[in-house]
């Protein structure tokens, strides 16, 4: 039974495990609230968010259409207290992070938004057992540290679920802003792919944009594409399947995406050769080359297959992991910061980390072993 208490305890417990990442997390953020509200100090920027974040409080959605967030506002706002007594947050790095970047996207680059190119991909069989590859591609200004167990997005004993950044611009605003805990609600109530998409589409409106890999214990794949109003669901035919950031292959989000591109490029007086033009080509073309390696994969799905698929860099078909490779404008794009490997049946994660300038290619790690996790046949 979920109380308030319990959710303040669990909340300052994991804060005062990862109170470091939590605050330089808080920090970097921030930085982009300045970038975008210039003029404004942090103190004004945090009370901004403070009353955004009180505001969405305050928005409790229909429960005959949510009833799973009954009495969800008191178990947030102890969630949220919890993760400031626990971490040590200032009032500034405490709202920042609260508002989960919901007042940048809401209000400040509605018609834009930094790239990123995160991937994940998955088998179902190799020579090790399922095994999970994921990138986390960003500035190299972004804190991150070792890998947790699945840490793709949350999971629980009978679900893994990645997720990457979607790319839409100019998109639609959905009629909904409590801060529903969705993964949350997903982790307790769905038990297999099919519970978990179906509370997806349901809690749209709360999911807001994202690409997720959606994996349960049987091997059933989905992959969901979703914008702020919209949701586009794939499911694999053998358990193989990959997500990659700003693109998409369902057709209808596929089609929606190329049209509020289309429009913002507009809207900001762009040419169609500018540098976003040209990374969203890129991103569309690292989606076509992934079908292609994971295609051939299938073939031999072994381990070092999947860190090839992961690590893949090639200057004539195009790469998945990145090192500030630069546009022609001279603009840097993303770093491959980490690329881990979870190797399900073994409790154990293989992983790659930039530091300074060695590319995180170049730079394997100890392997983490994990302890008191439930394994995957």
């Amino acid at each position: 039974m979920w109380t308030i208490h319990g959710w303040y305890d669990e909340a300052r417990r994991n804060a005062e495990r990862d109170r470091e990442r939590i605050r330089k997390t808080a920090d970097y953020t921030l930085q982009f609230y300045e970038k975008g509200m210039p003029g404004k100090s942090r103190a004004e920027i945090g009370r901004i968010l403070q009353s955004s974040n009180q505001h969405r409080l305050k928005a409790v959605p229909d429960l005959k259409l949510y009833p799973e967030l009954r009495g969800m506002r008191e178990l947030v706002e102890a969630e949220w207290r919890g993760t400031r007594d626990g971490a040590g947050l200032t009032d500034e790095q405490w709202a920042v992070t609260c508002d989960g970047y919901f007042f940048y996207y809401r209000h400040l680059v509605s018609g834009h938004q930094s790239p990123t190119g995160c991937s994940y991909v998955y088998f179902p069989h190799s020579d090790h057992g399922p095994i999970l590859a994921n990138n986390l591609d960003s500035s190299p200004l972004e804190p991150f540290g070792p890998p947790l167990w699945c840490s793709a997005f949350y999971n629980n004993e009978h679900l893994i679920i990645g997720g990457v950044a979607a790319g839409i611009f100019n998109d639609e605003e959905s009629p909904e802003i409590f801060p529903a805990p969705l993964w949350k609600l997903v982790m307790r109530y769905c038990r297999n792919t099919e519970e978990c998409v179906e509370m997806l589409k349901r809690y749209n409106y709360f999911f807001g944009t994202g690409n997720l890999l959606v994996i349960d214990r049987h091997h059933d794949v989905a992959m969901v594409e979703s914008s702020a109003c919209r949701i586009g669901v794939r499911r694999s035919p053998d358990g193989f399947g990959f997500i990659t950031a700003m693109t998409a292959e369902e057709p209808a989000m596929n089609a929606y995406r190329a049209e509020r591109r289309a429009y913002s490029l507009k809207a900001r007086n762009l040419p169609p050769d500018c540098d976003d033009a040209i990374y969203w080509r890129g991103a569309d073309q690292r989606r076509v080359l992934m079908n292609e390696l994971l295609d051939e994969a299938r073939k031999n799905p072994t381990l070092e297959t999947l860190r090839q698929i992961i690590q893949f860099r090639d200057p004539k078909r195009g790469m998945v992991c990145y090192n500030g490779e630069r546009l022609p404008s001279g603009t840097p794009m993303e770093y491959t910061l980490k690329t881990t490997i979870w190797l399900l049946r073994e409790g154990r994660a293989m992983w790659w980390a930039r530091e300074g300038d060695t590319p995180s290619f170049e730079n394997r790690k100890e392997d983490v072993q994990f302890k008191d996790v439930l394994l995957w046949d």
